[in-house]
């Protein structure tokens, strides 16, 4: 504010100048200090303005809302402050050592020859507890690889290789197109209609049977054992091994086949309805029907005719054969243990020399003799002939 000032009086008479003055300076002191008052108002005035200005300004101040959110943001830094790794593993660290120092989150860079890491430059988040003990690494390298490391209890993991859906793609491909790996339709409906019932063991072998096991009990399959450790063997006490084939079929009915291995003789039996057993039956063979002769010891001055007197077996038979010199009513030789029979036997045989016939007698004891005769001329008698065949 500007007051201009009040002349001072110039007279001659000075007592009257100085009285005037006197006042003129009160009034000129008064206006200074009212000039200075008001300069000081305005001035109150305009920093009020300002302040308030100041108040309004929302761009250099905050809010509580602001403030509570930053307040509660993470501050924790997962890259360096420039964006970039906040990690970098050399060549020459080890990746074990470096990452379980880092705890959190961290975004990290490592060169192809670390230790421990996957092979190649790789990019890569880790993430862990607070002690370093559980964490999992995630790597990506230039060739768009994802490789993934974990650690567990302080165990680490070998780096697996993430599928990518291209990769996925490619392998189902060549996978779907190996016609090695596949079979086809009619493979299957082969397969599917094939018998799925194990019969041997798993290398097509017979399986053993266990000392004591009733082969009446067995299910169907191939098995083996030695006779005498086995139940229901065909030849009791037979230490012999024998090999048995079972099938069932339904109502408790089964077939049993048992071979002798030795010397190929072959048994076979039946479990009737309700598992009743119908016993063994051996099966004759070629070689059975095939007799094996034996001379018959004679005595008593008997003699062999032009043929010699010989016994055989077959099935359940005694064959004799050739013709004897001898006189009737005694004993003219006794047939082996083997080959005699269960009860007394008889025969009507031919007299040789002559027309007519005598009777053979035959033992339980396998003594043999001739019995009366009808000759037409005893003088002509040669011998008598021996060719039957006799039950047992």
């Amino acid at each position: 504010m500007d007051i201009e000032k009040a002349r001072r009086f110039e007279t001659t008479d000075r007592a009257h100048a100085d009285l005037f003055n006197k006042v003129v300076d009160q009034l000129n002191d008064n206006d200074e200090r009212i000039a200075k008052r008001t300069d000081e108002v305005e001035q109150k005035a305009t920093t009020k303005m300002e302040f308030n200005s100041h108040l309004k300004d929302h761009t250099r101040h905050i809010t509580e809302n602001e403030r509570t959110t930053w307040n509660s943001s993470q501050i924790f830094n997962i890259t360096g402050e420039d964006g970039q790794e906040k990690v970098y593993i050399g060549a020459t660290d080890d990746f074990h050592a470096v990452l379980p120092q880092y705890t959190g989150f961290i975004h990290f860079t490592a060169a192809a020859g670390a230790l421990n890491g996957p092979g190649t430059d790789v990019r890569g988040i880790w993430t862990c507890d607070d002690k370093g003990s559980y964490g999992q690494a995630i790597a990506f390298d230039h060739a768009n690889r994802t490789y993934r490391k974990t650690i567990s209890e302080g165990n680490w993991s070998e780096w697996v290789e993430l599928e990518s859906v291209l990769g996925a793609q490619s392998k189902i491909d060549a996978h779907a197109t190996d016609a090695a790996l596949h079979i086809t339709r009619e493979e299957r409906e082969k397969w599917n209609s094939a018998q799925l019932y194990k019969v041997t063991t798993d290398n097509g072998s017979r399986a053993k049977l266990a000392n004591g096991t009733d082969l009446l009990t067995l299910p169907t399959g191939c098995y083996f054992a030695a006779g005498h450790v086995v139940q229901n063997n065909p030849v009791p006490d037979d230490s012999s091994w024998f090999n048995y084939d079972v099938i069932e079929t339904d109502a408790g009915r089964k077939t049993i086949y048992a071979w002798r291995s030795y010397d190929n003789t072959l048994w076979h039996s039946t479990v009737h309805t309700n598992g009743i057993f119908k016993g063994w039956k051996r099966v004759v063979t070629a070689n059975d029907l095939e007799p094996s002769w034996t001379d018959v010891p004679l005595k008593n001055g008997a003699a062999h005719g032009d043929r010699k007197v010989r016994c055989a077996l077959m099935g359940g038979l005694l064959l004799l054969e050739g013709e004897i010199v001898t006189k009737r009513g005694v004993v003219f030789g006794t047939l082996p243990p083997a080959y005699r029979p269960s009860k007394f036997r008889s025969r009507i045989v031919p007299i040789f020399g002559t027309t007519g016939m005598t009777k053979l007698y035959i033992e339980t004891d396998g003594n043999m003799r001739l019995e009366g005769q009808i000759a037409d001329s005893v003088d002509n008698i040669t011998s008598y002939g021996l060719d039957e065949v006799i039950p047992r």
